[in-house]
């Protein structure tokens, strides 16, 4: 104060305790609370509040094991799936097998599309480790298998089509067909066609080095029209019994393909198939000709029946020609060849676009044309060819017994295994496919056969199996050759035909390949083949949260492909046509989910239930059970579903829901259960005493369920709105109802306990100068808190039927805050603080009792959206109508309102009291200032009264929160003004001198208290109590020509805001007259003039008089004349001031 004291003696003068001090918005910090004041009530709140925290530790738990678990290997999922019987090879099949490998590859043909030839030790060595034979035993069965019969070469030829060809016809087009066949070496080629080696004179010494047929023809057809060949005029060899099969062949040397009319674009699309005598020699010709008319060189072809022996072969050739030449004068035209070795074509076929070659240098030919080759073998087994039914399942066989050697050489898991089988073991499967002419489509079923077979015994990598079906269904689609196609016969007449036709399913394409048995066949192993595996992998997801636990990421990865290789499979046009009867995959992923979680549901069902079935351990095993329920349902929302929806458009987290939430509502008879616990009366009274700690269990137990609960009915989210009314769980917030009741009746109970032990624990010390609160303040607050807490943590479902639950809540903590503040009133009397007797002084520790009675009201104002009114009301008129919504409103606010006011009138009553307590002391400061020495200015009289208002503001303003800073500043000026009026009552009749010492110190007073607008606002100072004080000290400081004045003043503005005309109205003009320097006053007339003569009339007259007299001394009164009898008199008159 010594360093403001000048400022005192200054004209305006604010107060030292606004220094800084403008807000006060300090927050309570209700995460603590005293233990001993938790211990007071047994921890009744935290033990409710804790539930939330105990839900999430344990999803945070959960969460962590999936995070151990996500580096871990997959479970093994062999157990868990199916076991097919596997087929065990007997020592005579094992031999017989082993034989056939090796017979493949002696007889190994082609060569590979490197021009490498692997060493065929190579390939003896690894069927042998594959078979685990001794050196011994495979030796043996090599001389069997060298001893059996060599098979016969085959090539399969398919003519596609050809472009760019020469135009022939005269429409700018040609009618191309093909003729084509095997011509044997250079050795027999000399023999068989002697007639033909003049003719291919020229074109040998322009081509001396080429080799093949056309250096020995050209063409199948010679060109000189003049040298007839007959091959009549040969001797035939004799016919006998060792050449009837093998020398009588059937005629199908020389084949023709179709004619295409009108185009240079051919497509034919034609399968044939030749024998071949040594590979290493033989070579494919083939011309293209314009068919001209209706007896060419293709009508020749047709008529031919059969010639024996190759040698007979060029004569073939040479009688095609001639018989061509005979039957008509118009001849073919030729628009190419090509000539291939048979050499050349690698193991893997070839599938290439030629170009056209002419007969010698002289011709001109133009063009392509497309050929897929492809070589084999046949066998005489005494078997039909198109039986290949043993070569398909001995490959399968094959491939079973190369993956078990590669499992067992890889030493590791089998799903890290690629799955690819070296490349030994894929040049014997394929040199067994060509001699045993498997197709394409085999093959691939085959692999896909033996790989799904095999995988039940050691899983693999499911997107290795799905590349499978992806290759099956591929091969499928692009149609391998088919062996009655590549078989290529004519019919009897010779008619050339087209028999290829990209098949449109697997089945069609079987049936190409195979007789109708064989279709059979095929479609069965396929079907069984399928069906295992489907079994297989629904067996495995009837168990998918052993074999695919979430958070593995190995494991998901093969969840998510096995799904793909069920999805592909299940799109396959084979698999439609072989298992037509199938469900579908919806279906079966449906109902195999939900046997998994029946299964799953029981076997947990029967873990949380205990032999003993108290009330505490039904509702502890529900608690457990829902917890599980809940982890499940985490998994399946956050791992499996986004997999299965993926994949195959299966919502897992909704069928699994379903099936869980009837499994669980419908076993246990869970709400009837509840019901019972929750209404039972000795559960309110356990829970009431807190020596009984059962009693709290069951009740703590009770809204951990509830939680739990809540937590697995938000998974309904995924269910349709239509189905929502069918499901049990969607209620449960009312089994609970009971359990609420009891809750919140005995929360204010526990509250009260809980308060008055704060305040008896209260220590009134200020630890910090910022803290202006002390420990019940926040014990207190967090009680409430808590409550809060509480109720948000229930989330009740049903918003409008909540009405009833929050009004509770709300009367619990209102009136938890009044019997708080009351509390503090009762201590605060104990304590003395308001008797009469003894100094008072404004202590620190008043100020922090004052401010906890604050800050307990403080914590009601979150309560109307922590408690969501708006919903609430808004909830009710929704259901109920305006009105309703309208009366829930006011109710709720009512409430708060009410209990707002209460709150504040307590505190109102601590701070009348320190007012009361400071009215004397400042009486006599104003009894100094209104009694000291005239020649003592204002300033220096209110010196004492704001010397101790200033001290004991600081005091105040240091300790107090804002809020009541100010009621208690608003307070103590009401009772200077008081006081000020007191002393002017008391004090009539003095000197004006005395009254404006009062009057300039009230202005002096109201400046210290705004203080610059960081006091008290002006709007608050200048109440009608300082108006009514200021006007009085006005008057009386005032002398009598002044107050007359005044007087006239006030008349007049009376007059000014008179509206009414009760005395009725009289018309005045005035105006000053500068010549005469006279003020003109013209009395015109009066109306409505009240009667006060017995005839109902009056004698007005109008007096004129300059006011106050004192300031116009010497102007006279005037009057007007009067009228008689008139309440509307007419003076028209002038007068001259």
């Amino acid at each position: 104060m010594a360093a403001v004291t000048e400022e005192f003696r200054k004209p305006v003068r604010t107060l030292s305790y606004t220094s800084g001090k403008e807000t006060d918005e300090e927050a309570l910090d209700t995460n603590y609370c005293d233990e001993r004041v938790q211990e007071a009530d047994g921890c009744f709140f935290e033990s409710f509040t804790a539930l939330s925290w105990k839900q999430e530790n344990r999803r945070l738990r959960a969460q962590s094991e999936n995070d151990i678990e996500s580096e871990k290997p997959p479970p093994e999922e062999a157990a868990a799936g199916i076991k097919p019987v596997a087929h065990k090879f007997s020592k005579k099949e094992f031999e017989l097998l082993y034989i056939e490998v090796l017979y493949t590859i002696k007889y190994k043909l082609g060569k590979t599309a490197d021009d490498h030839s692997p060493y065929v030790d190579d390939l003896y060595l690894y069927a042998r480790e594959s078979f685990d034979l001794t050196h011994e035993e495979h030796s043996s069965l090599l001389a069997r298998a060298s001893e059996e019969k060599p098979p016969i070469l085959v090539s399969n030829v398919v003519v596609v089509a050809a472009k760019d060809l020469e135009a022939k016809d005269p429409n700018g087009f040609s009618d191309p067909y093909c003729m084509l066949g095997v011509v044997p070496g250079r050795a027999i080629e000399k023999e068989a066609f002697p007639e033909l080696q003049e003719e291919k004179h020229e074109a040998e010494e322009k081509e001396p080095k080429k080799t093949g047929i056309r250096k020995i023809t050209g063409s199948i057809r010679p060109r000189s029209p003049g040298k007839i060949l007959n091959w009549k005029k040969k001797e035939k060899p004799p016919v006998t019994e060792k050449t009837a099969v093998r020398d009588r062949l059937p005629a199908k040397f020389i084949k023709s393909t179709s004619v295409k009319h009108k185009t240079l674009n051919p497509v034919w699309q034609e399968k044939f198939r030749f024998d071949c005598e040594d590979i290493c020699s033989d070579v494919l010709h083939l011309d293209i000709w314009d068919h001209d008319d209706e007896h060419s060189v293709a009508d020749a072809v047709k008529k031919l029946n059969e010639v024996q022996g190759l040698i007979g072969m060029g004569r073939f050739f040479k009688q095609v020609v001639q018989s061509a030449r005979t039957n008509s004068g118009n001849v073919d035209d030729f628009l190419g060849c090509v000539n291939i070795k048979m050499a050349d074509i690698p193991s893997v076929g070839l599938d290439k676009w030629f170009t056209l070659e002419a007969r010698t240098h002289k011709s001109s030919v133009q063009g392509q044309i497309k050929l897929k080759l492809q070589l084999g073998t046949r066998e005489d087994r005494g078997i039909s060819e198109e039986d290949n039914w043993t070569d398909v399942k001995e490959h399968e066989s094959l491939i079973c017994i190369f993956i078990e050697h590669e499992i067992k050489k890889f030493g590791d898991s089998s799903y890290k295994w690629s799955g690819e089988l070296p490349q030994p073991a894929l040049t014997i499967l394929h040199q067994h496919a060509i001699q045993g002419d498997i197709t394409n489509v085999q093959q691939a079923m085959c692999y896909w056969q033996a790989y799904s077979r095999k995988h039940m015994e050691h899983p693999f990598d499911y997107g290795f199996l799905l590349s499978l079906l992806q290759g099956l269904d591929s091969t499928w689609e692009a149609s391998a050759l088919s062996r009655d196609e590549v078989d290529g016969s004519s019919s009897s007449s010779g008619a050339p035909s087209s028999y290829f036709t990209p098949p449109p399913s697997l089945t069609d394409s079987l049936e190409c390949v195979a007789t109708p048995r064989l279709t059979g066949l095929f479609e069965e192993s396929l079907a069984e083949s399928f069906n295992l595996f489907i079994e297989f992998c629904l067996a495995l997801l009837r168990r998918i949260r052993d074999i695919f636990p979430p958070g593995n990421h190995a494991a998901s990865l093969k969840l998510e492909n096995l799904l793909k290789c069920l999805n592909t499979i299940y799109n396959l046009k084979v698999f439609k046509k072989c298992c037509p009867f199938q469900k579908g995959l919806h279906v079966e992923l449906t109902q195999v989910v939900k046997k998994g979680t029946l299964e799953w549901y029981e076997k947990q069902n029967a873990l949380t239930k205990t032999s003993i079935r108290s009330e505490d351990d039904v509702v502890h095993g529900l608690i457990e059970l829902t917890n599980i329920l809940n982890s499940d349902m985490q998994k399946a929302q956050h791992c499996y579903n986004p997999v299965f929806e993926k994949v195959v458009a299966v919502n897992y987290q909704l069928v699994t829901f379903r099936q869980l939430e009837k499994l669980f509502t419908e076993c246990n008879e869970i709400a009837p259960s509840i019901e019972q616990i929750s209404n039972s009366p000795e559960l309110s009274s356990m829970m009431k005493d807190d020596s009984n700690p059962i009693g709290m269990q069951i009740g703590t137990n009770l809204f951990e369920l509830y939680l739990a609960l809540q937590e697995f009915s938000t998974f309904k989210d995924s269910v349709p709105a239509s189905e929502l009314k069918s499901l049990s769980i969607v209620h449960f917030h009312e089994w609970f109802k009971g359990a609420v009741n009891r809750w919140l009746r005995i929360a204010q109970f526990k509250a009260n306990v809980r308060i008055k032990k704060a305040i008896e624990l209260d220590k009134v010390t200020v630890v910090d100068p910022q803290v202006k609160h002390s420990s019940s303040a926040v014990d207190t607050a967090c009680c409430f808190t808590q409550i809060r807490e509480f109720w948000k943590q229930l989330a009740w479902p049903d918003t409008a039927g909540s009405y009833v639950f929050v009004t509770k809540v709300l009367d619990d903590i209102c009136n938890g805050a009044l019997f708080y503040a009351e509390e503090v009133h009762k201590k605060l009397q104990a304590a003395g603080y308001y008797d009469d007797s003894g100094v008072f002084d404004v202590t620190e520790e008043l100020c922090i009792t004052i401010n906890n009675i604050e800050q307990v009201r403080r914590s009601l104002k979150p309560l109307p959206e922590d408690l969501r009114f708006s919903d609430i009301y808004h909830a009710v008129e929704k259901q109920y109508g305006k009105d309703a919504g309208r009366q829930c409103k006011v109710a709720l606010y009512g409430v708060l309102k009410s209990s707002d006011e209460d709150v504040i009138n307590k505190i109102k009553e601590v701070i009348e009291h320190v007012g009361e307590k400071m009215r004397q002391d400042i009486g006599k400061s104003v009894f100094h200032l209104a009694w000291a020495p005239e020649s003592v200015p204002a300033e220096d009289a209110v010196e004492s009264l704001l010397s101790y208002l200033d001290n004991n503001l600081d005091t105040l303003n240091k300790s107090l929160l804002r809020t009541n800073f100010d009621r208690l500043l608003s307070l103590i000026w009401h009772v200077v003004l008081e006081e000020i009026k007191k002393m002017l009552e008391t004090n009539m009749g003095k000197k004006p001198v005395f009254y404006l010492r009062l009057y300039n110190a009230l202005d002096i007073l109201k400046e210290f208290f705004h203080a610059n607008e960081k006091g008290l606002p002006m709007q608050t100072i200048m109440s009608r109590e300082y108006e009514a004080l200021q006007d009085l000290l006005k008057l009386h400081k005032s002398e009598t020509s002044t107050l007359i004045d005044m007087f006239y003043m006030e008349k007049l503005d009376i007059q000014k805001s008179t509206e009414d005309s009760k005395y009725g109205v009289l018309t005045v003009r005035v105006y000053y007259n500068s010549s005469s320097s006279e003020l003109c006053v013209e009395i015109l007339n009066a109306k409505d003039i009240i009667p006060l003569d017995t005839n109902g009339l009056s004698d007005p007259f109008v007096m004129i008089e300059l006011v106050p007299i004192h300031n116009f001394p010497n102007c006279q009164v005037q009057r007007t004349k009067i009228v008689k009898k008139s309440l509307n008199p007419l003076f028209d008159e002038t007068f001259g001031l």
